[in-house]
């Protein structure tokens, strides 16, 4: 760039973070963002006051909705109810697999896969057809200059961004005055990012590991055919798999941190000085996964009956027999002309000849799986184990799978990216954990601060909040609603939870900030100023936990823009 920028005048900076989790997180953490929007700060409201945005995998849907919403210059209020009206009213797993059935809708160069149809109807249901190219657009009036929508590419085992951010003056040879988008390993060049779906950006964000297959960028994206995209099609380092960002940071707030070593080199290159230790004045880290493990239930040994003591092999001799005694008698009853008969044993023929097919197909397994020629010989003695000894083992082995992947991997990788903010002391009384789970009955942490007074006890929850955050934290991490959960409303609990969450949470942080001011600045007093009305919307919420949520879903019209 040749001409030096001017920096804006100093304002409160707000960073957010959408965790993971599916709908539960879509729903929460639009429960957050309109309950910023409520809160009157300025000429504006503390929304506004969010620069920078970082979501991952279901966090995704309304990070990216909102942010195509802002970007158009859409009121909060149709933002908020075509994300309400996607969430609910899509059906998500049979437009999907209505896409994947349809044979004309694929085209030979694209895979026919789960993960492509999902994008398929998040562009015709949620983004009408939107391209990133949309964000990319300059526009000064837009409060959110920071965005990254988060995956994990499988050939470097690292974050893959989908990112854009506001110029940055001086930057370092080689690198995008506005932030990478990929990683360090592989990049997307602008003029070809301007061309991926929003779509397939959320696809590839929300991709978790078992429920679909990666996605491919950019052989499974859909991407226009014009020069620059074509050429790029056929550079190194690609295709690449991508999926579920959660993999490696479930909360997103590396790229938060991110954007804030750009805000810090962009003030240090325009100012020449490096005056301040942090450009972001607080950090929102929204989350609805809970930080604590439930006890792993120890194997168990499976009662004894009469088919859980037979074993392989004992199956395959009595299959054979059978199999042969069935067609000895079908032959039979054929001679006498039995018809009904004949077809009994016709069937019972074809059910034990599939039974020995089966056990032939899995006994060649192991070779078919690359097992060393030596180890197959072993192998055979697992045979004579009877059906309760395999139902102990895959069981207990599911269990222990399931486990480490939802629990011990993404909990230790959640703790790790969690220590970046919450251990330095260059974010202290910056942060704000905002989580789905921090109000429910019986909740340890709250009662311990209660009872140490390190919270007043205005900000002890009613039983009518408990029972909402109750009935939002037991939501299931799913990319759909199940019946159980649309007749019981629970989108709307979860909605609600994350209203009145990040009421509670930002009350608590003026309190603590109140004690202790150390590492805060003038703009931080923006913050404090908000406590008589956070006080009013939390006294009205103890009574009645759904206030804000039925003022959307009022007739009346409760904002204009």
């Amino acid at each position: 760039m040749d001409e030096q920028p001017s920096l804006p005048p100093e304002d409160l900076t707000i960073a957010i973070a959408f965790s993971g989790g599916g709908y539960r997180a879509a729903a929460f953490n639009l429960g957050v963002i309109s309950y910023l929007r409520e809160v009157t700060l300025d000429t504006g409201s503390l929304l506004d006051k969010v620069c920078a945005l970082s979501t991952v995998s279901g966090g995704t849907i309304t990070g990216t909705r909102y942010a195509l919403g802002v970007q158009r210059g859409e009121s909060f209020r149709d933002i908020y109810h075509a994300l309400y009206e996607f969430l609910t009213k899509k059906d998500l797993v049979n437009l999907t697999l209505d896409k994947l059935l349809k044979a004309n809708h694929w085209s030979p160069e694209r895979v026919q896969s789960l993960i492509s149809a999902i994008a398929d109807v998040y562009d015709e249901q949620l983004f009408n057809g939107a391209l990133f190219g949309e964000l990319m657009t300059e526009r000064p009036e837009t409060h959110l200059r920071h965005m990254s929508f988060n995956a994990t590419e499988f050939a470097s085992a690292l974050q893959f961004r989908f990112q854009w951010s506001e110029r940055i003056f001086q930057l370092k040879k080689n690198l995008p005055d506005r932030g990478l988008i990929g990683n360090r390993n592989i990049r997307i060049p602008h003029e070809v990012a301007r061309h991926i779906r929003l779509a397939d950006i959320l696809a590839a964000s929300s991709c978790f590991p078992g429920a679909f297959e990666p996605i491919n960028f950019p052989t499974d994206f859909v991407l226009s055919a014009v020069p620059a995209v074509t050429s790029f099609k056929t550079a190194p380092n690609f295709p690449v798999g991508l999926m579920d960002g959660g993999i490696v940071d479930n909360q997103g707030l590396e790229p938060l941190l991110l954007a804030n070593d750009r805000m810090m080199l962009h003030r240090k290159n325009v100012t020449d000085k490096q005056d301040q230790q942090t450009c972001i004045d607080l950090i929102i880290a929204s989350d609805v996964a809970s930080p604590y493990m439930e006890q792993f239930k120890a194997s168990i040994q499976h009662k004894q009956n009469w088919w859980r003591g037979l074993t392989p092999k004992q199956i395959l001799v009595a299959d054979g027999a059978l199999l042969l005694t069935s067609f000895v008698l079908l032959g039979y009853f054929l001679y006498l002309d039995q018809i009904w008969l004949a077809v009994l044993f016709a069937t019972l023929s074809t059910f034990f000849l599939i039974i020995l097919f089966v056990g032939k197909f899995l006994k060649g397994q192991p070779k078919k799986l690359g097992v060393p020629a030596h180890f197959l010989s072993p192998l055979g003695k697992l045979l004579r184990l009877n059906l309760r000894v395999y139902e102990n083992m895959l069981s207990n082995r599911k269990d222990s799978v399931m486990k480490m992947m939802n629990e011990v991997f993404l909990k230790r990788i959640r703790q790790l990216v969690y220590n970046n903010v919450y251990h330095k002391s260059e974010w202290k009384n910056r942060r704000i954990m905002n989580a789905v789970y921090e109000l429910r009955p019986g909740e340890e942490k709250r009662q311990e601060k209660l009872q140490k007074g390190e919270l007043p006890t205005y900000l002890d929850p009613s039983a009518a909040i408990q029972e909402v955050a109750q009935q939002a934290a037991s939501m299931d991490t799913t990319l759909w609603l199940s019946p159980k959960d649309v007749e019981s409303k629970m989108l709307d609990a979860v909605i609600a939870c994350g209203q009145f969450t990040i009421c509670w949470n930002l009350l608590e942080y003026i309190e603590k900030v109140k004690k202790d001011p150390s590492n805060t600045g003038a703009t931080h007093q923006k913050l404090l100023s908000l406590e008589n009305q956070l006080k009013l919307h939390w006294e009205q919420l103890q009574i009645n936990p759904y206030w804000l949520f039925e003022q959307y879903h009022s007739p009346v019209n409760i904002d204009a823009g």
